[in-house]
């Protein structure tokens, strides 16, 4: 990061940004953070933290971006948004919003993102605006244009092309500070997993995680089949904790959650932020698909399972815990059994580990 002064106070065109504010909805938006620098190599951008969590995230996503400049909290982005030449939010649906512009200055320092804003304004005019409440509509609406168009949410999130995104590559830095912290926890051969399950929602999780019960089955058959590979749990402070788990780094800090999955065998688990951060980190994933879409979320280097029960459903309704068949747990995602999924799991590993 450049230094204390704001971007505005600079002489280069100066960006503030931010994204919605799940893990995976970050981790994402980094895709788009460089093709603004691709088209402004100049400019200096500050970032938008509304929670702590949200520059944790910032910090752990982008910090080895040479453009970023510091991090705002929500009052110095009030008081001095308009002082900025572009500020825009790369939204959960992954669409770009912009919240004020310069265009003059837009013009005359950055010309190619000038013309990159352009045409996502006359993307969204087609496909965001006009379209009720935006956020549940926009992202029902690419999920199901994925399967058609043969594209996936960083197409979307280029808007229809506006911004230089190809491909869903991104580089995720390690902060070398935590390489110590990770080796003294004695790692070896270890496979781990990731719920998506709070501890406040166990009683009603959101339809697209794995039942815990289907955890503790697929450990106690991983177990017998691979007795020395370590099964690690990953994830927030606040998940539920699988019991059947060898061990269990769950709050601990996202550095270190970092090195553990870019060391692991596999990722075994729902879609989700660390699903997203795994495979940008090189680590395969298991991915258990039901209701959301793998078409818009999967990436094709990892192992998908996809449910042949229902179509994508995430979206049609505001809330995530509620199944579109009313059943009290997600057909689609009990249809992936712990025997199937420890079975993908064993045929991975031997290959890997030359078994």
């Amino acid at each position: 990061m450049k230094g204390k002064k704001f971007a505005y106070e600079t002489d280069e065109l100066a960006i503030v940004f931010y994204s919605t504010f799940g893990l995976g909805d970050a981790v994402i938006a980094r895709k788009a953070f460089e093709a603004i620098v691709e088209l402004a190599p100049d400019c200096v951008a500050d970032f938008f933290c509304v929670t702590d969590a949200h520059r944790k995230y910032a910090e752990a996503f982008y910090s080895d971006i040479k453009n970023l400049n510091r991090f705002l909290n929500p009052q110095e982005y009030a008081e001095n948004l308009q002082k900025y030449d572009l500020a825009l939010c790369i939204g959960g649906c992954h669409v770009i919003l912009f919240e004020y512009a310069n265009p003059q200055r837009l013009q005359a320092m950055a010309p190619k993102l000038f013309e990159a804003t352009n045409k996502i304004e006359m993307y969204n005019r087609q496909n965001v605006y006009g379209l009720g409440p935006w956020k549940l509509t926009v992202a029902f609406r690419n999920m199901i244009s994925s399967r058609i168009l043969g594209k996936n949410c960083f197409w979307f999130m280029s808007c229809g092309g506006a911004l230089p995104i190809r491909d869903d590559n991104l580089h995720i830095p390690l902060n070398p500070d935590f390489k110590k912290e990770f080796d003294a926890l004695k790692l070896e051969k270890y496979i781990t997993i990731y719920t998506d399950i709070d501890e406040k929602e166990k009683d009603f999780p959101k339809v697209k995680t794995w039942p815990i019960r289907y955890y503790n089955e697929y450990i106690a058959r991983m177990k017998r089949r691979f007795p020395n590979v370590e099964i690690v749990q990953v994830g927030g402070g606040g998940d539920v904790k699988v019991d059947g788990a060898d061990r269990h780094y769950l709050g601990v800090d996202l550095e270190l959650t970092k090195y553990i999955l870019a060391n692991s065998l596999l990722l075994v688990g729902c879609e989700g932020g660390l699903a997203h951060l795994a495979t940008f980190l090189g680590t395969k994933c298991l991915v258990l698909f039901g209701s959301n879409s793998c078409d818009y979320t999967g990436y094709p280097q990892n192992i998908n399972l996809v449910s042949e029960i229902c179509q994508p459903c995430m979206y049609i309704v505001p809330s995530f815990q509620i199944c579109m068949r009313g059943n009290r747990e997600a057909p689609c995602m009990l249809s992936h059994t712990p025997q199937t999924v420890c079975e993908v799991t064993c045929n991975y590993l031997n290959r890997v580990m030359n078994l």
